[in-house]
């Protein structure tokens, strides 16, 4: 019988590996994420609203810990450029 449909295993488990490893590198890098905004060096205090509302953004090798304010600031004036 005819194959209907090739299946490339070995790319297949060499794409979910690579995922794998940058999903875990990023991880790593959330858990050393700074104490305090980025912007306004407002102290983070991890409790269940503020692990809600602040943003971390990675970017290679940094992780960014920004508050909601500041956040806002960014996304204003990120939206006035554009337009």
């Amino acid at each position: 019988m005819k194959k209907i449909r090739r299946v490339n295993t070995q790319k297949r488990k060499a794409e979910r590996k690579l995922a794998k490893e940058r999903m875990e590198n990023q991880a790593a890098s959330f858990a050393k994420h700074p104490k305090e905004c980025c912007v306004c060096s407002t102290p983070f205090e991890r409790n269940h609203t503020t692990v809600k509302t602040w943003h971390v953004v990675i970017r290679g090798e940094k992780t960014f810990l920004t508050c909601p304010v500041c956040w806002d600031r960014i996304n204003e004036n990120i939206g006035e450029t554009n337009d």
